[in-house]
């Protein structure tokens, strides 16, 4: 699906103003009260693996955001402290992420304490693949259609650390039978599917020929269009070249490319399932949660709490939306049942 915006016009309300000694105006946020200032057009910034899933949401619910990737960073910061050139200081009370939040600076300039901002609840939407995806013609040539969670980091990384020496670059090094320069793709460092790959790969710096893909970017190669998220980009990429492989969430497939399995486990929804599971043997090794986070402490924009009210009123219409995204509900027994009530705090963050 092509990146599509949908934006409708509404006043928010920056902040406050209470008459304080000798009547005087003054600005003050209050915990519960402030509504969020989404920027001109209703900017909504989050994981740009859940992209196309929140667009067809904010349709579904009428709110009226315009939906943004850019990476989990950049909707965690606009959450908190601003993100830089997307937000300047707080702008949203949700983001979706693809990963959990981190450690780092809360709204007004605090540390959070441990991985959690006050008022910050970890909302489980479903679970996800971290996929190396590679042609469908390569998938085939693949012994047993796999790689290595090590073959997969000396492609990426080499020894974890980006050193020359240690990085691989011809697929017969990943056992492919014919000889090709490995074409590799990833996502930028405010995405969490990047952290997500590094983390459980123990990379820390990637290889110097791999190919950076971002959101939206006129710099991506000629395949992806520059409306084109960036897994959607990745996704054209591994499917037009066989010497290609890209790494990125379960909705970057499409003809032409092909998920391997890695250490021997397919990304399927059961493995991928093990990740919650009491017994995790036989797990896929880069399953993840996806989340829509938020913060309790604020009250939301006008269409932010739209689409909230809408997610948590209809959540089987808002799973459908996530599976047919490519992503894998919790469980077949009722939708949202990751955890917690409807997956709500079902994370690191409890909303405390």
């Amino acid at each position: 699906m092509n990146k599509m915006k949908w934006v409708m016009s509404a006043a928010v309300v920056v902040s406050m103003s209470v008459v304080g000694c000798g009547g005087a105006a003054m600005e003050t946020e209050q915990f519960g009260s402030v509504a969020q200032n989404l920027g001109p057009n209703n900017e909504f910034y989050g994981s740009d693996t859940l992209k196309e899933a929140l667009v067809a949401a904010n349709v579904q619910s009428s709110a009226g955001l315009t939906i943004e990737g850019k990476g989990s960073g950049v909707g965690e910061g606009c959450l908190r402290n601003g993100s830089g050139t997307s937000c300047i200081g707080r702008q949203q009370t949700l983001a979706p992420m693809s990963r959990d939040f981190k450690a780092g600076t809360c709204a007004g300039g605090a540390a959070s304490t441990g991985a959690c901002c006050p008022g910050e609840s970890s909302n489980v939407i479903a679970l996800d693949a971290v996929n190396a995806f590679v042609s469908s013609a390569t998938y085939s040539a693949l012994p047993s259609n796999s790689i290595t969670s090590a073959n997969l980091k000396k492609a990426f990384c080499g020894d974890g650390s980006g050193s020359a020496a240690t990085c691989v670059s011809n697929w017969t090094a990943l056992g492919r039978p014919t000889a090709g320069t490995i074409v590799k793709y990833r996502r930028d460092d405010l995405s969490g599917t990047t952290d997500t790959f590094k983390s459980l790969l123990g990379c820390t710096t990637f290889c110097a020929d791999v190919v950076v893909i971002k959101d939206e970017s006129t710099t991506n190669p000629s395949t992806c269009a520059a409306t084109d998220s960036a897994t959607t980009c990745i996704g054209k990429l591994t499917a037009a070249n066989a010497n290609a492989i890209g790494y990125a969430g379960d909705s970057a497939k499409r003809t032409g490319n092909a998920a391997l399995k890695v250490d021997g486990i397919a990304p399927t929804a059961a493995n991928v399932r093990k990740l919650i599971a009491s017994n995790t043997t036989g797990v896929y090794p880069l399953s993840r949660k996806l989340f829509l986070n938020e913060n309790v402490n604020y009250a939301k924009a006008s269409q932010e709490q739209a689409l909230y009210d809408w997610v948590y009123s209809n959540p089987q219409d808002f799973e459908d939306i996530l599976v047919q995204q490519g992503f894998i509900s919790c469980s077949d027994v009722s939708p949202l049942n990751c955890g917690g009530n409807l997956g709500r705090g079902a994370g690191v963050c409890k909303g405390l």
